[in-house]
């Protein structure tokens, strides 16, 4: 028998009604959440999975079918992803939309 793993600070709970409204809402879409955070909120989160994964500034979880990617606020700016790059700044620029959304790993949850 598989053990239960306990959320801590019910955030798995939480994070499963956030999906699941969010598949009732877009019941054909592919849904996809991205969450940048500041360190505290982030370690939080992050300790509810294994404890191989908590060196990484970036993970995703995959909860019935919502991906859902996390990202430490000193890893890559959600914001400058959102700012028109200047053309000499194009390279970095993808470079850094390739390290956000490079191959995706499996998930650290189970469904």
């Amino acid at each position: 028998m598989a053990e239960d793993k306990i959320s801590v600070g019910g955030i798995l709970e939480k994070l499963a009604l956030i999906t699941d409204g969010c598949q009732n809402l877009f019941p054909k879409g592919n849904v996809i959440m991205v969450f940048e955070l500041e360190g505290e909120d982030f370690t939080k989160v992050q300790q509810n999975f294994r404890q191989i994964d908590h060196h990484h500034k970036k993970f995703t979880i995959n909860i019935s079918e919502v991906e859902l990617v996390f990202i430490h606020k000193d890893y890559v700016s959600v914001k400058d992803l959102n700012e028109t790059p200047k053309e000499e700044e194009s390279e970095t620029f993808g470079k850094k939309i390739k390290k956000l959304f490079s191959k995706r790993r499996k998930s650290s949850v189970k469904n």
